[in-house]
């Protein structure tokens, strides 16, 4: 049995960006991130002093396909969850055609 799984990066990286308001604040982060990468999520912060501090936490956005095969579905699932690189996790497992 054939199976093919997609996987992707579940590490993060952060960005920041300081302004006057919240609303800069996200735009400036935003225009940081990166082409191939994916918002997950932004966090204005005010500390003393008045100034928004924006604090954006990104993703590689890119899937990369996988597959494994084996005598079976739980060898050949095995088999995939096996290949799967460090730092990524396995998002789908679909029978492949024979």
């Amino acid at each position: 049995m054939r199976l093919t799984g997609l996987t992707q990066s579940f590490e993060t990286r952060e960005l920041t960006a300081e302004a006057d308001d919240a609303v800069t604040a996200r735009e400036l982060v935003v225009e940081q991130v990166p082409d191939g990468f994916e918002l997950l999520r932004v966090h204005n912060a005010m500390p003393r002093g008045g100034r928004v501090i924006g604090t954006a936490v990104i993703r590689e956005a890119a899937v990369t396909e996988l597959e494994a095969s084996g005598p079976d579905y739980a060898a050949a699932r095995d088999a995939l969850r096996a290949a799967v690189p460090g730092g990524h996790r396995l998002l789908s497992i679909v029978v492949a055609d024979d």
